[in-house]
Order: structure tokens, then C-alpha cells, then sequence
């Protein structure tokens, strides 16, 4: 079960641009498991040079990821971390997003690396959904 959120940049980006910025998501994303949430990754440009990406949440993960990630030792990437990826590409590369998700094309924006008030609460309330869900759903398994 999950939910994937969606990410645009407001502007058009040069494509040397948009590559830099692929990249600094790829090195963003690394030390954690992304078990929670997919991490930040990005779609091919649209005709105009807009990056349009997507996390998707994952509630509830298989026992075996589950398992798998507890072995890593390294963080769990969740719906947070994701967002906080996002600020950081837009202060270090100034480019706001918008955002949305499955059941709200208007979720909000991130600009000059902050995020708005209700989008941080909307996805807070989906990675709380999901800790509450995992809690639940994983009580039963032996992970390690």
C-alpha cells in the first residue's frame, strides 16, 4: 500500500542544469534504505525542460524488505527524508517544486528551500500513517 507524491520544478530548466541537479538527488539520496518512501528520483523531462519526479510512500513494506533494510543498519529513507531532499536541492540549486499526490494535484510548494506549511503536514501525516501502519503489520515478523 502506498501513495506517491509528485514533484515540478516551477521553471524550465537548461539541461546541463537538470543533469547537475539529477545527480545532486542521486548523491542526496544515498545512506539510507529508502525502505518508507522511494527516494527522490526524476522522470525524463517534459518538452518544456520541467524535472517532474515521484516517491511513492510504502506504508507497509514486505516482511523481506523489511528484513533486508534491518540488516543494512544504515536509516530508513521515509516521506521526510524525501522532502527534506527537496529543500536541500532547492537552496543548493535555487529551483522550487511544485507538489501533489495521488488524491491532490495542488498539494503546495517548495521555494528557496522551504517547504509549506500544509504540504510538511500533509506528508507528515502519511509518514505517521506509515509508522502506525508498519508498527502494526510487522509486530508479527521476527526481523532478525
Amino acid at each position: 500500500m502506498g501513495l506517491t507524491v509528485y514533484y515540478y520544478s516551477t521553471r524550465p530548466l537548461a539541461p546541463a542544469e537538470a543533469d547537475t541537479i539529477r545527480r545532486a538527488a542521486e548523491v542526496a539520496n544515498e545512506g539510507r534504505t529508502w525502505l518508507g518512501c522511494e527516494p527522490v528520483h526524476f522522470f525524463p523531462s517534459d518538452p518544456v525542460g520541467h524535472l517532474l519526479g515521484g516517491s511513492k510512500a510504502n506504508l507497509q513494506p514486505h516482511p523481506d524488505d523489511a528484513a533486508s533494510a534491518a540488516r543494512s543498519e544504515l536509516p530508513d529513507g521515509t516521506t521526510r527524508d524525501m522532502l527534506d531532499v527537496l529543500c536541500q536541492l532547492s537552496r543548493d540549486h535555487a529551483i522550487d517544486w511544485a507538489l501533489s499526490h495521488d488524491y491532490n494535484t495542488d498539494l503546495g510548494f517548495i521555494r528557496a528551500g522551504v517547504c509549506d506549511g500544509d504540504v510538511l503536514a500533509q506528508i507528515e501525516a502519511f509518514a505517521d500513517l506509515g509508522d502506525a501502519l508498519g508498527d502494526d503489520a510487522l509486530g508479527d515478523f521476527d526481523l532478525e
